[in-house]
């Protein structure tokens, strides 16, 4: 229960540091989209270790695995496809850019959360 409570609480902490990010540093390519999609990587991880108890590595490739995903439907112009282009909420969580720096970050942000959770949390 301990380590749970951990995990959510650090997920609450991407989350809040994914909102100053997106208020603070709207204009920062780097900041707002590089370093964002690895937070929102880290976000994801550890919300769901916080209500599952999934070994680390399995849960690394399945974030990593959503992120490109997402970053393929937003190639394939799904908001265009599905007539919310003007939907902010779908923007945001499935965004609208297709950037082939996003799947490095998302690749970044699960070897950072594996490394985060197999070296510091478990030891």
């Amino acid at each position: 229960m301990k380590k749970r409570l951990m995990y959510f609480t650090l997920s609450i902490l991407c989350f809040l540091s994914c909102i100053i990010i997106v208020k603070l540093f709207d204009d920062n390519l780097f900041i707002r989209g590089f370093t964002g999609d690895i937070i929102v990587i880290l976000l994801i991880y550890f919300l769901v270790k916080a209500i599952y108890d999934v070994k680390p590595s399995h849960l690394a490739i399945l974030v990593l695995g959503l992120g490109f995903i997402t970053e393929f439907l937003q190639y394939a112009k799904l908001i265009r496809l599905l007539g919310l282009e003007q939907n902010t909420i779908a923007k945001l969580i499935i965004g609208s850019v297709f950037d082939p720096f996003d799947l490095i970050a998302y690749t970044l942000g699960a070897i950072t959360v594996y490394i985060i959770d197999t070296k510091l949390i478990r030891h």
